[in-house]
């Protein structure tokens, strides 16, 4: 894995794919994600939630985010993120939050952070995209981003979020939601 584009392009991300429950994004999705996003990226707050390696928050702050929250419970990719993070040069861009997700919101991250985008990628099969969607609206008003098994199908509302757009490739969807107030 590497960082595909920006001030980080070619980073390399190592694969962790012998941890269990981990599979990172593809460059691919990577690459539909940003390209919905664009440049509307610049100086905005993301979170990467369910982080992983952190693959998605480095490739947001390499695009220009100003700031990038990590939620993970794996000490081992905790660890691995902080290591990328200074090997980048990031770390003042960098807040790495180790609790279970839903745990982390209904503490009250969101409210503190004021994320732009949240991106969510649990484990697939995990159940997990609906619960913490649920768990954001009530408590955000920036985009989010859900990367999941085709699978496993969303609502097109989740209110005040609406579905906006989807992009489907191989066994995984990004699906894209706004809040949209009456």
């Amino acid at each position: 894995m590497r960082i595909i584009a920006g001030s980080l392009k070619g980073r390399k991300i190592p694969n962790v794919f012998d941890i269990k429950n981990v599979s990172p994004s593809s460059d691919f999705l990577k690459g539909a994600l940003f390209n919905v996003i664009g440049r509307d990226i610049e100086g905005r707050v993301f979170c990467d939630l369910y982080a992983g390696t952190g693959n998605v928050g480095f490739e947001a702050i390499s695009r220009g985010a100003a700031f990038c929250i990590f939620v993970e419970t794996s000490p081992e990719l905790i660890s691995l993120i902080i290591k990328l993070s200074k090997q980048f040069g990031i770390e003042e861009k960098v807040k790495i939050i180790k609790k279970d997700v839903l745990k982390a919101i209904e503490k009250g991250i969101l409210s503190e952070y004021k994320p732009d985008y949240i991106f969510i990628d649990p484990p697939y099969g995990s159940g997990l995209c609906e619960k913490t969607i649920d768990e954001i609206a009530g408590n955000n008003s920036g985009g989010i981003i859900v990367q999941h098994d085709k699978r496993e199908v969303l609502s097109q509302e989740y209110p005040p979020y609406k579905l906006i757009n989807e992009k489907i490739h191989g066994k995984s969807v990004l699906s894209f939601y706004r809040a949209i107030y009456k």
